[in-house]
């Protein structure tokens, strides 16, 4: 092992305080600490300004959201309610609303070719006798929806309860049980005048097709006509049930709800505000540590010097003493 001839440490002399060159260094650190952090704030600026313009946007925003969500909660209340209130006076069958709007335009326009092609054959101009067709096969159309109207008068004596015997939640939709028969006078008078609309539109194309193909072919082509309508009428009777359109009436008032609560809050004012904040946060924080990186960096720098004076500032400090007066927080402190 080799001998080391002489070991020799010299502690920082006591009469000697703080060097120059700590303070240049300490000024030089502190300088950091402020230089980086302007910097940042530079670098944010844009993003801030972008922040900040958008704020009353992004307020607007955020209360039509506010009452969007209420609606929402409104809206997800009633209808679990209905749900679990009415679910069993549902009668219709699932498929028979979506069969109906398949059906339904069908038998229209089944009526309508017959009407469109007997006026075109007649001479009529073809624009002219489209919408005449048109006319009547919605005319044929409507006539059926009396269907509907005589089936919930039906379902509706099922569903007859004296009002006292409602329960709390039944309450709150006492019109489905207690409005049996009062609109039945109304409801014949409908039947009337669908059965009328039935037998004119019968009556007019067994007379158009009959000048035209004969007589056979005009009763042939009316009774066509008055099936149509009173195939409307059986469709709509088929999938009329008042308690399942309104339970659907407010399963569609949520859907509503919620699509418009979820395209107002994808906005984009409220996305790029907080973009643009965080960006601005992000810049600022990185630029604070960068200059407290720098202002170590520098310290460290100041220490190096003493060092490289060891024959004036000595090795270290004597041992026992903390930290002396080296440190920016010493130097601080001597200025003050």
């Amino acid at each position: 092992m080799p001998r080391v001839s002489e070991v020799e440490a010299q502690g920082r002399p006591g009469t000697v305080g703080t060097v120059y060159s700590e303070y240049e260094y300490g000024a030089l650190a502190d300088e950091q600490e402020l230089v980086w952090p302007a910097e940042g704030e530079s670098a944010a600026r844009p993003y801030q300004v972008e922040a900040e313009g958008l704020t009353s946007a992004d307020t607007a925003t955020a209360f039509v959201l506010a009452a969007s969500e209420k609606e929402v909660q409104e809206a997800q209340a009633d209808y679990q309610d209905a749900v679990r209130v009415l679910t069993p006076y549902i009668r219709r069958e699932p498929g028979s609303k979506m069969r109906y709007w398949v059906c339904w335009p069908l038998l229209i326009l089944g009526d309508m070719a017959g009407v469109w092609s007997a006026a075109v054959i007649n001479g009529d101009i073809p624009f002219i006798a489209f919408w005449q067709a048109l006319a009547s096969g919605v005319a044929a159309g409507c006539a059926g929806l009396v269907g509907s109207e005589l089936k919930d008068l039906r379902m509706a004596q099922a569903r007859q309860r004296d009002p006292e015997s409602l329960g709390k939640d039944e309450q709150r939709y006492w019109r489905l049980f207690t409005g049996a028969g009062k609109g039945m006078a109304l409801v014949r008078l409908v039947g009337l005048l669908s059965l009328l609309v039935v037998a004119l539109l019968a009556l007019g194309i067994a007379t158009l097709r009959s000048g035209i193909e004969g007589i056979e072919a005009g009763v042939t082509f009316g009774l066509l006509a008055a099936a149509t309508a009173l195939g409307s009428g059986l469709l709509g009777y088929a999938a009329a049930d008042e308690v399942a359109d309104l339970v659907g009436t407010m399963e569609n008032r949520l859907r509503r709800a919620i699509k418009r609560h979820l395209k107002l809050a994808s906005s984009p004012a409220p996305r790029q505000r907080a973009r643009a904040l965080e960006e601005a946060r992000s810049i600022k924080s990185e630029y604070q540590l960068r200059g407290q990186g720098a202002a170590k960096r520098v310290e460290s720098l100041s220490w190096r010097v003493q060092r490289n004076n060891t024959h004036v500032l000595g090795h270290g400090f004597p041992a026992g003493e903390p930290s002396g007066v080296i440190g920016r927080k010493a130097r601080r402190g001597d200025r003050s």
